[in-house]
């Protein structure tokens, strides 16, 4: 079995190979449409274009290949997507998210290079000013360095117009564009056939020759705050189908757009408004399909227990039964409670302390309609043991961007809840 899964993986790496995709972001041109165009690109991230010389090659924006465009307008290096075949043969399409740099604001000195102009929250780096002191004024982070599936996760035959097979066993679910998303299952279930992914196989396009055994599974929450916090400190707003519910026709729509519209999935009622995998514009795939709106998303690593905190941090898999909860060694009480907000309003600022801050923890609250780009909702309950989820629905429309739910036990599973997964070298 594992000669063949080898063979299935060298196989598929010649007709994928790793490739350089350009995201294509909302205001930008669309330089990465014409894929045969591009000009080849060197591994250390160099241009290869010869024909011109360098002072030439940054006169003009026509002259740069597509990976000097996208790493001088936006400060990151060119994402690269892959194809993971695991033990089944079955694929996924995953986006390595390069390396980054971010800062928090702590004070209002340092508040003014934030989108929001509020402190407590993050902004590019390129921003920080001379006069300001660093551990006083603002504080830095390295986040990226990991893989991410580009859509939720579906079962290998969903389609258009079917969830198809419910994952059992070993089972795993996949990463795929234009089907059906796997809904109306729990956390426990995502972990299990995440996780299982893994366990055997590799990605096309580096031969399958790493052991991947225990490195990926269901994103965790600070996985997932991280691409929240690229968005954010980029100046990205968030699109996807946050408002399909309450649209006209109930058709899958941008609340802000009601022409950016998307793919209806018709493994529900039409009138819920769901769309399929990557079933939108370009814009609803920054930085990866469906993060913001259409359906929630499971994240790991996250708990409350009586309003207290409780973090995992960035470990995959923090636990050894998929049902484990907050009392798994892998969760850390950090003696903080989730205070200062109201339920169902928009995020204002977050959390500063440093056990937290990477977690998207909010400080304060505001007003949807304050709220601006920085407008993520938030709902919590300070009972029992509650699991977060991620990013909206759509039917929440401008509280979708960077939404987080902590009202809900690690129980609960819905048509509008879904999952993703990650994996780290």
């Amino acid at each position: 079995m594992l000669s063949w899964i080898n063979h299935r993986i060298a196989t598929m790496s010649m007709k994928y190979r790793r490739r350089d995709v350009m995201t294509i972001l909302p205001g930008k041109p669309d330089v990465g449409s014409d894929r045969e165009k591009r000009q080849p690109l060197h591994s250390d991230g160099q241009c290869n274009n010869n024909k011109i010389e360098k002072e030439e090659h940054m006169k003009e924006k026509s002259s740069e290949c597509t990976k000097c465009l996208f790493e001088r307008e936006t400060g990151l290096h060119l994402s690269v997507t892959d194809i993971y075949v695991d033990g089944d043969g079955h694929e996924s399409e995953m986006r390595w998210i390069p390396r980054f740099t971010a800062c928090f604001a702590l004070t209002s000195v340092a508040a003014v290079a934030t989108p929001s102009g509020r402190a407590g929250n993050w902004f590019h780096p390129k921003k920080i000013q001379s006069a300001w002191k660093s551990g006083v004024d603002y504080v830095t982070a390295l986040m990226g360095g990991w893989w991410c599936d580009n859509y939720l996760a579906s079962a290998f035959d969903a389609t258009r117009k079917s969830q198809g097979t419910v994952c059992s066993g070993s089972a795993a679910y996949v990463s795929q564009r234009g089907v059906a998303p796997m809904v109306n299952q729990n956390l426990a279930h995502f972990r299990k056939h995440l996780a299982s992914r893994f366990e055997k196989g590799g990605f096309a396009g580096s031969g399958g020759c790493v052991d991947w055994s225990g490195k990926g599974g269901l994103i965790t929450n600070q996985h997932w705050e991280e691409l929240r916090i690229w968005a954010s400190i980029n100046g990205w707003e968030l699109h996807g189908n946050t408002h399909g519910y309450h649209a006209p026709g109930n058709i899958p729509s941008w609340h802000k757009d009601p022409n950016e519209i998307g793919i209806l999935d018709e493994s529900w009622p039409a009138s819920w408004g769901l769309s399929i995998t990557g079933g939108g514009p370009r814009s609803w795939d920054v930085p990866v399909g469906d993060f913001c709106g259409n359906r929630w998303e499971f994240a790991d690593g996250l708990r409350l227990h009586d309003g207290v905190i409780y973090s995992a941090g960035k470990t995959i898999n923090p636990w050894t039964d998929p049902q484990d909860g907050y009392k798994h060694k892998a969760f850390v009480n950090t003696a903080l409670s989730l205070t200062g907000v109201e339920s169902g309003q928009s995020i204002a600022s977050y959390r500063e302390e440093e056990s937290i801050r990477l977690q998207g923890i909010p400080a304060s609250s505001i007003a949807p309609e304050k709220a601006g780009i920085e407008g993520g909702g938030i709902w919590y309950y300070s009972h029992g043991e509650t699991s977060a989820l991620r990013g909206g629905s759509a039917l929440i429309g401008p509280r979708c961007p960077g939404a987080l739910d902590l009202s809900s036990d690690p129980w609960i599973y819905g048509s509008v809840v879904a999952a993703r997964a990650v994996l780290v070298p």
